[in-house]
C-alpha cells in the first residue's frame, strides 16, 4: 500500500523529478515515489509556492500561464521560467517540508487536554495571580492543582488564559525569546537527491560493515579567519580536529589526505561521510570523484542525526568556551586538546577510551601520524584552556 506521508528525502526526489521533467503524469510520479495519485495532487496543491520572477513588474497585470492548468501544475523544469512575465508557481522541497511541519504542529495544538488545562488555570489560579501572587504561591494555595508551575507559566506566556504576562510579579525581568528566522544557504536539490539521511540509512542496511565518519565544523567568533573541521569515527568515538581557512575552504583536501594516509598503511579509514547542510560542505560531494567513499547530508536543522559528533563538541567546549576566537590557536594546541578528549574513558565504551579502540581498529602508527597522544587519566584536563596549565 502506498505511503501517504512524504519524508524530506521523498520531497527532494519529487522536486528532482519535477525540475528535470522525468515523469509526464501524476500516475508515473506516484509509481516512482510509491504514493497514490491523490497524494501527489495534494502535495502539489497545498505545498507549492507562488513566486514572482525578475521580469514580473509590480504594476503589470499578470496572467496565469495555461501550462499550470495541467500536470505538474508548477513551473519546475520550464525553460522559460526565468524570462516569464506571468504568474509562476514553484515546488520547493525545503518550503514544502517546513509547511508540512507547521501544519502538523498546529493540528495538534488545540487538543481537548489543552482546553481542559485552560479552564483549570482560569478557575483556580488566575484570580490570585492578578492580585499580585506568584505562580508558585498561587499553585500551592489551591488544593490539588494538577498542573506544574512551568505549564501554568507557558500558558500565560502564550496568552491562552485570562491572566496576562504583565500580571506576573517579575514579568518585566524576563526577556521573551524571539523566534529565529533561518536564512542559511540551501543545498542544491541535484546534489541532495540520493544523498539525504534516509538514503544514508538505506545504504547502511545494504552495507552494514561500512566505516562511517561524521564531519562538522566549529566556529569561534563570526569574524574569525580560522575554523575547526571535526572528524568523528562512529565505531570508536574517536575525533580529530583540523584548522582550516574559512575564506578559501580546503575541507575536501583535508579529507582526501586523511583517506590517503590510511591507504599508505593499506587501511580504509572510512567508507561513508555523514555531514550537515552547512555552506562549507556544499561541495563535499565532489570528493566521491577523488576517493572511494559515499557522502550523505543530514536533514535541515536535525543535528541529532549525527549526535556522536555533536556530543564530542561538548568536550571541546569544556576547554575552549563558546565565543572564544579560534585565530589564537595553532594545530599543535588543537591536537593537544583532542589528545585529552580521546583519552577520556566513556561508559558507553565499557570504560575504555576512544584512543584505545581506534588503535585496535586501525593502527597506532596512524595516531602518531595524526599527532594524537595518549594521556594518562591522572593528567587529563577538560576544564579550562590547556595551554595555560
Amino acid at each position: 500500500m502506498a505511503n501517504k506521508n512524504f519524508l524530506f528525502s521523498e520531497r527532494v526526489k519529487f522536486q528532482y523529478i519535477l525540475d528535470n521533467r522525468l515523469c509526464l503524469s501524476a500516475k508515473e510520479c506516484a509509481r516512482e515515489l510509491n504514493k497514490s495519485r491523490s497524494t501527489i495532487y495534494y502535495e502539489l496543491k497545498h505545498y507549492s509556492e507562488n513566486t514572482i520572477s525578475i521580469n514580473q513588474r509590480v504594476n503589470h497585470e499578470r496572467y496565469i500561464c495555461p501550462k499550470l492548468s495541467h500536470f505538474p501544475f508548477v513551473c519546475n523544469g520550464c525553460s522559460r521560467f526565468k524570462l516569464c512575465v506571468q504568474k509562476t508557481k514553484i515546488y520547493d522541497a525545503y518550503i514544502a517540508s517546513n509547511k508540512a511541519h507547521k501544519l502538523l504542529v498546529n493540528s495538534r495544538s488545540d487538543t481537548e487536554k489543552r482546553q481542559r488545562n485552560i479552564k483549570i488555570i482560569n478557575k483556580s489560579v488566575s484570580a490570585l495571580i492578578k492580585d499580585g501572587v506568584s505562580i508558585e504561591v498561587a499553585k500551592e494555595s489551591v488544593n490539588n492543582c494538577p498542573l506544574s508551575v512551568s505549564t501554568i507559566r507557558r500558558y500565560i506566556e502564550k496568552g491562552l488564559v485570562n491572566v496576562k504576562r504583565i500580571d506576573l510579579p517579575r514579568a518585566i525581568r524576563f526577556r521573551v525569546k524571539k523566534e529565529y528566522k533561518y536564512n542559511t544557504p540551501k543545498l542544491d536539490i541535484n546534489v541532495l537527491n540520493g544523498r539525504t539521511y534516509d538514503d544514508f540509512k538505506k545504504y547502511i542496511v545494504e552495507h552494514p560493515n561500512s566505516r562511517i565518519i561524521e564531519v562538522d565544523s566549529i566556529i569561534g567568533k563570526a569574524n574569525d579567519k580560522l575554523a575547526l573541521l571535526t572528524i568523528y569515527f562512529r565505531n570508536s568515538k574517536f575525533q580529530l580536529a583540523v584548522l582550516y581557512k574559512r575564506n578559501r575552504s580546503n575541507i575536501n583536501d583535508v579529507l582526501v589526505n586523511l583517506y590517503m594516509l590510511g591507504q599508505k598503511y593499506n587501511i580504509n579509514l572510512f567508507d561513508v561521510i555523514l555531514t550537515d547542510n552547512g555552506s562549507e560542505f556544499k561541495r563535499l560531494y565532489e570528493i566521491e570523484d577523488q576517493i572511494y567513499t559515499k557522502v550523505f547530508y543530514c536533514d535541515p536543522y536535525a543535528s541529532y542525526q549525527k549526535s556522536g559528533c555533536e556530543k564530542n563538541h561538548g568536550f571541546f567546549r569544556r576547554v575552549v568556551y563558546k565565543g572564544k576566537s579560534l585565530n589564537l590557536f595553532t594545530q599543535e594546541e588543537i591536537n593537544e586538546i583532542f589528545s585529552h578528549i580521546n583519552s577520556y574513558p566513556r561508559g558507553s565504551l565499557n570504560n575504555r577510551t576512544p584512543y584505545e579502540l581506534f588503535a585496535l581498529e586501525y593502527n597506532s602508527i596512524i595516531l602518531e601520524e595524526l599527532r594524537i597522544n595518549k594521556i594518562p587519566i591522572s593528567k587529563i584536563r577538560l576544564k579550562q584552556y590547556i595551554k595555560n596549565k
